[in-house]
C-alpha cells in the first residue's frame, strides 16, 4: 500500500471538482504543502495532476527499489 493514500485521495478530489489549487513536494522533507501562505519559492508548484502523476512516479521508484 503506498504511503502517500491520504494525498492521493486529497488530489483525487481536487481533480474530480475541478479544484483550482496549486501544491508544492518537498524533496528532501517528503512534504506535500498546498500553496496558500506557506510558498516557498525554492520549491516547484504542482497542480493536483501534476502532483498526483508525481507521487505515482515516486510510488513505482519505490516498489522497483524494494524488489532489489
Amino acid at each position: 500500500m503506498s504511503k502517500y493514500k491520504n494525498i492521493k485521495l486529497i488530489l483525487k478530489k481536487q481533480i474530480d471538482k475541478g479544484v483550482i489549487a496549486l501544491w508544492t513536494f518537498d524533496d528532501i522533507r517528503k512534504e506535500f504543502t498546498q500553496i496558500y501562505k506557506n510558498y516557498n519559492s525554492e520549491l516547484t508548484i504542482y497542480t493536483p495532476k501534476q502532483l498526483l502523476d508525481k507521487i505515482s512516479q515516486m510510488d513505482e521508484i519505490e516498489h522497483s527499489n524494494e524488489k532489489i
